[in-house]
């Protein structure tokens, strides 16, 4: 009876675990679109910390 039980313990870890795998294989794109956002979006966070506006920016060089 031990026995039994033991192994469709297993049977479901397996069982679950190829359910896992199917899910991500299914919705691959969709996960990589979200994942390609996210990058996009600390990208874009980082870029604006990194080129904050100059104190002169605002200033017209054409003129002189």
């Amino acid at each position: 009876m031990k026995t039994a039980r033991f192994i469709l313990k297993i049977a479901a870890c397996v069982a679950a675990a190829a359910a896992v795998v199917c899910a991500v294989v299914a919705f691959w794109d969709q996960i990589m679109d979200v994942i390609d956002t996210v990058a996009d979006k600390l990208e874009e966070k980082r870029a604006d910390k990194c080129f904050q506006p100059a104190e002169f920016d605002d200033y017209d060089d054409g003129i002189m």
